[in-house]
C-alpha cells in the first residue's frame, strides 16, 4: 500500500446525518487533490478495494471522497441504506468536502471525479461552486429518458406507501434493457463490466446493489432532469440549461464505455460533450473507450483509463499552476522600469 489513509466524519447537509469520508495521501509531496463523488448503490471505499485509489496516490494525487447519504457508512440507521431527502444533500456534502481539504491544501490544484450518479452530483456542484480547478464525469447520462413520469411514479408510490418504501417495479424500469447488448453471459450484472470477478464482488457485498427508496428515486430523476439540456423544474416545469450554467473557463473530461447503457452506448455522453461545446468552454474533452462498459475503470481497458485520467489531472495542475505565475516577478528581479 503506497498511500496514508484517513478517515473522519461531518455533519451532512440534511443536519442529523454523520456522513463518513476518507483521505488518501500519497508519498511525497501532493501534486493536486482529487475528489470523488462515487455511485449508485456503491460506496467510497470501493474505489480503495478496486485499485482505484491506489493509480492515483501512485501518480502524487491526494484522494478523498464521501459516502453519499443513504450509501456506505453515511446513515443514521439500517434503513437508512439507499434514502436522502433531497439530492442537494450530495451537493452540499460534497462541498463541505472539499473546505475540510482546501484548509490543508489551500493551493493544490483540486479535480472533481464523479461517476455515474456521482457524475450527476458533480454536474450540479459544478454549476453551483466555483472552487475546482477540473471536472470528469465518468459514466454520465443525457437524460433521454421520460423523467418526468419517472419521478411522477416515484412520488406516487412514495405517498402512497412511505418514502423509504423499496418499489421492485421502480428499480426494474430504471434498469430495463441494461443488459441487451450481453445477452449470451445471462448475468443481470453484465452491463456493469466485462470483469466476472468484479461483478461477484459486486454481487455478495451487501453495501452494493441495493434498492432505492422511494424517495431517493424521486431525487434521482429530479437530479437527471436539473442536468438535462431541456429540464423541467419540480415545481414550475420549467425549462432549464445546466450546459449553459458551467462556467467557461473549467477544465471538463467526458470519459465512458462505448457500451455503457447509462450512456446510451456512447451517444448520450457525445449529447452532454455537443452541449458543453456549444458553450464554448476553455477545455472540454470526450473519450468512449471500445467495448467498455459501465464502469470503465474496473474493466479490460482500466490501464488505459487510469493512464489518461492521471495525464489529464496532470494537465489541469500545471495549466493551475501556470495561471498562478503568469506575469510573476522572480524573486531578486527588479521590475522593468515604466
Amino acid at each position: 500500500m503506497s498511500f496514508q489513509k484517513t478517515e473522519d466524519v461531518f455533519l451532512s447537509a440534511d443536519r442529523k446525518t454523520q456522513v463518513h469520508y476518507y483521505c488518501y495521501l500519497p508519498e511525497g509531496s501532493p501534486k493536486a487533490i482529487v475528489q470523488i463523488s462515487h455511485g449508485m448503490c456503491e460506496y467510497l471505499e470501493r474505489y480503495e478495494k478496486e485499485g482505484f485509489v491506489e493509480a492515483l496516490t501512485d501518480a502524487g494525487f491526494v484522494v478523498c471522497g464521501n459516502d453519499h447519504l443513504g450509501h456506505g457508512k453515511s446513515l443514521t440507521g439500517e434503513d437508512d441504506l439507499g434514502y436522502f431527502e433531497d439530492y442537494r444533500f450530495l451537493v452540499e456534502d460534497l462541498h463541505t468536502l472539499n473546505g475540510i481539504l482546501r484548509k490543508t491544501y489551500p493551493r493544490l490544484p483540486y479535480v472533481l471525479f464523479g461517476h455515474s450518479m456521482g457524475s450527476f452530483v458533480a454536474r450540479v456542484y459544478a454549476v453551483t461552486y466555483q472552487d475546482i480547478d477540473g471536472a470528469v464525469f465518468c459514466g454520465t447520462t443525457a437524460g433521454n429518458q421520460p423523467l418526468k413520469l419517472a419521478r411522477g411514479i416515484a412520488s406516487m408510490i412514495g405517498k402512497r406507501k412511505g418514502w423509504r418504501y423499496k418499489s421492485n417495479l421502480i428499480r426494474n424500469l430504471s434498469f430495463a434493457g441494461y443488459n441487451k447488448n450481453f445477452p449470451a453471459e445471462k448475468d443481470p450484472l453484465s452491463w456493469l463490466s466485462s470483469d466476472k470477478g468484479l461483478r461477484d464482488r459486486y454481487r455478495d457485498d451487501p453495501l452494493c446493489g441495493f434498492t432505492f427508496t422511494c424517495a431517493a428515486y424521486r431525487e434521482l430523476f429530479s437530479m437527471i432532469a436539473f442536468i438535462s439540456e431541456k429540464a423541467f423544474d419540480p415545481d414550475g416545469l420549467k425549462e432549464n440549461s445546466w450546459a449553459a450554467s458551467v462556467p467557461q473557463s473549467l477544465p471538463v473530461l467526458l470519459i465512458a464505455g462505448d457500451k455503457d447503457p447509462v450512456g446510451d452506448n456512447g451517444a448520450g455522453v457525445q449529447e452532454v460533450y455537443d452541449r458543453l461545446a456549444d458553450r464554448e468552454l476553455n477545455s472540454l474533452a470526450i473519450k468512449l473507450y471500445p467495448g467498455g462498459r459501465h464502469e470503465i475503470f474496473n474493466d479490460t481497458m482500466k490501464r488505459e483509463v487510469m493512464s489518461d485520467l492521471i495525464d489529464w489531472v496532470n494537465e489541469v495542475a500545471a495549466g493551475v499552476v501556470a495561471a498562478r505565475t503568469y506575469g510573476a516577478i522572480p524573486f531578486g528581479r527588479p521590475e522593468a522600469e515604466a
